[in-house]
């Protein structure tokens, strides 16, 4: 599934790809400000948690 989430800050797609690796995400990109990236449904909220926890998303 794709999911997009608002963009903190500036930071650097491969620091996000590091990770999301945990969590199979795959295909990250910043677009205008979201990040964009697959993830497979049941690591969705992992995966939304680790990225809040480093201050990526809001």
């Amino acid at each position: 599934m794709k999911v997009f989430y608002p963009i903190s800050s500036k930071v650097d797609v491969k620091e996000i790809k590091d990770a999301l690796k945990p969590f199979g995400g795959r295909c990250a990109k910043i677009v205008d400000g979201t990040l964009e990236y697959q993830i497979k449904e049941e690591n969705e909220n992992a995966a939304l948690v680790c990225l809040k926890d480093k201050g990526y998303i809001d």
